[in-house]
């Protein structure tokens, strides 16, 4: 085996393990490739352009692990490959809440049920980049979270690689005055991630589903 194969290859590998512990990766690379697809070195550009430098072979391993995986396709498009995503780019959570959040509330209490569903999700105060990420552009509102309950909510951030200032504000909020709202909310989302809007009673149908339609 040749000397240049034989890196390909550990490069592969590395690329492979590379892919379930760097979401973050995956998802820079998707929002990068958008629906046109890119090659490799105009890939490996647009990622330095942003700060992350990767050695083209480790790269080339990360964006073929995907293709076997089935997340990317790649196109001969002489003399380069083009990788393109293979599906469109899945919601994360806070798009998730955000988004039916805004079908079940008034304009009024959308901000404070987003505010109030991510914190009762993740079990911590939520800052002001995660809001934004939900669509929430004015917490103001909202009780700041102080102390050690705002140091674990950061050390968390901090250990999943979020760029979150220092002196950023996070926030909980009580609960809508509407006590099925979050109930309401997390039915849609599953009904949205599990499909089952077919299974459930038409004359039980009421604005909880109407965005599934």
């Amino acid at each position: 085996m040749s000397r240049k194969l034989y890196i390909y290859h550990i490069c592969y590998h590395i690329g492979y393990q590379m892919f379930n512990p760097d979401k973050r990766m995956k998802d820079m690379i998707y929002e990068i490739l958008k629906t046109e697809g890119m090659s490799i070195s105009a890939l490996s550009r647009a990622l330095e352009e942003q700060g992350v430098n990767i050695h083209r072979l480790i790269l080339t391993g990360y964006l073929r692990a995907l293709t076997d995986l089935n997340e990317l396709k790649e196109k001969e498009v002489p003399p380069a490959k083009i990788y393109i995503p293979a599906k469109a780019k899945e919601k994360d959570v806070y798009q998730l809440v955000g988004e039916h959040a805004r079908n079940i509330s008034s304009a009024n209490d959308t901000d404070q049920l987003i505010v109030y569903a991510l914190y009762r999700i993740f079990k911590r105060p939520v800052f002001f980049e995660e809001l934004k990420h939900a669509g929430v552009k004015n917490p103001g509102n909202f009780q700041l979270a102080k102390g050690d309950e705002r140091n674990e909510a950061m050390r968390i951030l901090r250990r999943l690689k979020w760029k979150v200032p220092e002196t950023s504000p996070a926030y909980v909020a009580d609960p809508p005055e509407d006590a099925m709202l979050l109930e309401n909310l997390l039915c849609n989302i599953l009904c949205e991630k599990l499909d089952y809007a077919a299974l459930v009673s038409e004359s039980k149908q009421t604005k909880l589903f109407s965005d599934l339609r």
